[in-house]
């Protein structure tokens, strides 16, 4: 089917407003973004995506994944497209982003057109978009490099949920033939966040309803639902597409996410937040607070004062004001722009308002602005009514525009241009992870240790050997964000090695500074002779080693070496460094003893041996192992200076 010249046009805006924001992240196209954090294990998961293995969302950080992949698919396809067929992006993360771009665009422009069904006149559609643009602007100028250009996925909720709300409206509103693209925005945002099956489910229950008690109101309803027989069947395939790969996890996996959703719900059973911190929480987003978190706990009085002494937040409201109190004007006026769409989309605000307080309830954890970040969209829902109005007024008084209806569409183009910085991204990531990565090259299995603070450059590492397939392992408590099949087993012997966030070092000889703390961990010292850590301690065997490096440069005179653990009755535990005697561990009981070493005990720059040697070592009721000290920890520090 050709496509006419009226498409064209309508395709128009959308083709250069996703130009003007690639114009202002020109960088993309040639400075390759080097994924780390979040962005990093996402990635990851990309990359199965593009082998068709995928069947999870991102990770929760309470360790579980959201639904579905629907995203990690889009972006895989763009990244085939743009990196590994044309070539035109430098790296993999910068073909992401510019799919990001176009799926943001579509669902934007997208969200428009359903309006604009619903609207006459053609000053709605640069309206629309005039108001997309300022919300775009006062959220980035909040949340630096959040809305439209950023890959962190609560980011990426807030363009699906406008068009997911934007098509619940139109189908509430009378319009059968939007219910494929209800079914579509629905799906996506199951996909996006665990929440949304709440948001989903019942406002998509209450679209139909209201479409089913419209049509059978009339006496054609069986008619009109016999004509949309077709996108009934459409809605019904797209459910069972996107519920396919959750079913499949289900299935094929155990546990599976639902175990380990079910697992977080027994572990916080009943969050009472409060029906006032949570209407504080649906506040700071109406007022564009930049800590919600900070601010549930305050008046809300303080949010709104805030609002008004933030000037981009000042003149969004200003604008806003001006807007709605000229549309409910005209409305009065002019009863006739009263429309069924508009009456939807505030009975729509309602139900999504009250959804959000009842979620709101339930967070776990700090409230952060990032939890509730999709609901921004409800500015646009009223922003787009506003612009809907003025549109249907200016129709009935001069039904075309002309040239001016033409350069309206200049406006936010320009203003995007004129606040250039609040539309780029440049954030390009880690360098140091692909000087690591290109470090790692052998024929080891790597297993990746590293500090709580130093997965973020650890789950980059991680995808750069993903790519490559190099084998690594990572400790089961990090399969949740890395993936379970890259837990370590244990028939594997891997190379350890240790990733901070500059550097890596074979494990051991990462160079620490004063004061050293080693605990049962595995990252600031090599263990040998000892059993797997049993919570907040390890059994050694007759004799156990720690080996660790200390900074060249230390400037102790002598060192106090503390010991923290359990001795049992009658074994006594001697403790050398560097084969050294240092003295004996005995009658401590989840307790502490020091000793003081001179110089010559420890070899800065170099690795240093700590040995534990329990002569009368052996089994104990119940405990068949050959069991010596209980080891808590070590510190050591300097004690004197030269």
């Amino acid at each position: 089917m050709p496509i006419t010249r009226l498409q064209v046009r309508a395709l128009l805006p959308a083709v250069l407003f996703a130009a003007v924001v690639l114009a202002i992240n020109g960088h993309w196209f040639r400075v390759p973004f080097i994924e780390d954090g979040d962005l990093g294990a996402n990635s990851i998961q990309v990359y199965h995506a593009k082998m068709f293995r995928e069947m999870l969302g991102n990770y929760s950080r309470w360790q579980f994944h959201h639904p579905g992949p629907v995203f990690f698919y889009l972006f895989a396809a763009g990244e085939y497209l743009f990196y590994d067929f044309l070539r035109i992006v430098p790296a993999p993360m910068n073909a992401q982003l510019l799919t990001l771009v176009l799926v943001n665009t579509a669902l934007l422009f997208g969200s428009i057109e359903i309006f604009a069904r619903h609207s006459s006149g053609t000053l709605f559609r640069p309206l629309a978009l005039a108001a997309a643009v300022l919300l775009i602007y006062t959220v980035n100028h909040l949340h630096s490099n959040s809305a439209l250009v950023s890959l962190w996925m609560p980011y990426v909720a807030l363009f699906a949920f406008l068009f997911f709300a934007s098509a619940c409206a139109s189908v509430a509103a009378g319009r059968a033939g939007h219910l494929p693209l209800l079914a579509l925005g629905a799906m996506t945002m199951v996909h996006l966040h665990v929440v949304q099956f709440l948001f989903a489910g019942i406002m998509s229950l209450a679209a139909c309803l209201a479409l089913a008690i419209g049509a059978f109101g009339a006496r054609a309803g069986r008619q009109v639902f016999r004509q949309h027989a077709g996108a009934l069947a459409l809605s019904a395939g797209i459910v069972v597409v996107f519920l396919l790969p959750m079913v499949l996890e289900l299935v094929l996996h155990k546990p599976n996410n639902l175990d380990y959703v079910l697992a977080y719900l027994r572990r916080y059973p009943n969050p009472d937040r409060g029906i006032l911190v949570s209407a504080r929480y649906l506040l700071s987003f109406l007022t564009f607070s930049k800590d919600a978190d900070q601010r549930v706990f305050a008046p809300a009085s303080g949010l709104l004062a805030q609002a008004a002494s933030t000037p981009h937040v000042a003149i969004y409201w200003a604008i806003f004001t001006t807007g709605l109190c000229a549309a409910v004007a005209l409305v009065r006026r002019f009863p006739k722009l009263r429309t069924r769409v508009a009456l939807t989309v505030l009975a729509e605000g309602a139900v999504i308002g009250v959804l959000f307080l009842y979620w709101a309830n339930r967070i776990t954890g700090a409230m952060y602005s990032f939890n509730g970040y999709f609901i921004y969209s409800i500015h646009l829902l009223g922003l787009f009514l506003i612009a809907g109005t003025v549109s249907a007024w200016q129709a009935n008084r001069q039904p075309r525009l002309g040239r001016l209806g033409r350069l309206l569409w200049a406006v936010p183009l320009i203003s995007m241009v004129a606040v250039a910085g609040e539309f780029r991204n440049l954030d390009m990531g880690s360098p140091a992870i692909r000087k690591i990565s290109d470090e790692l090259r052998s024929q080891d299995t790597y297993q990746l240790l590293y500090q709580h603070d130093d997965w973020f450059t650890a789950a980059g590492v991680a995808n750069q050997l993903v790519r490559r397939r190099q084998a690594f392992c990572i400790s089961a408590d990090w399969g949740f964000l890395f993936g379970y099949e890259y837990v370590c087993r244990p028939s594997m012997t891997p190379r350890k090695v240790v990733i901070t966030s500059t550097a890596w070092f074979n494990l051991g000889r990462q160079p620490l500074k004063l004061p050293v703390v080693i605990e049962t961990d595995e990252v600031t010292a090599r263990k040998e002779g000892f059993y797997a850590p049993e919570g907040d301690h390890c059994w050694s065997q007759r004799t156990a080693s720690l080996f660790f490096s200390l900074e060249r440069d230390s400037g102790a005179a002598q060192y106090r070496v503390t010991v923290t653990g359990s001795v049992l009755p009658y074994r006594p535990v001697e403790l050398s460094i560097n084969g050294r005697r240092l003295g004996v561990v005995d009658g401590i009981w989840k307790s502490s003893i020091s000793f003081l070493a001179g110089r010559e005990f420890l070899r800065p720059g170099e690795v240093d041996r700590m040995t534990f040697h329990t002569a009368s070592s052996g089994p104990i009721a119940g405990d068949a192992r050959d069991l010596g000290f209980s080891l808590m920890g070590v510190r050591i520090e300097a004690a004197g200076r030269e």
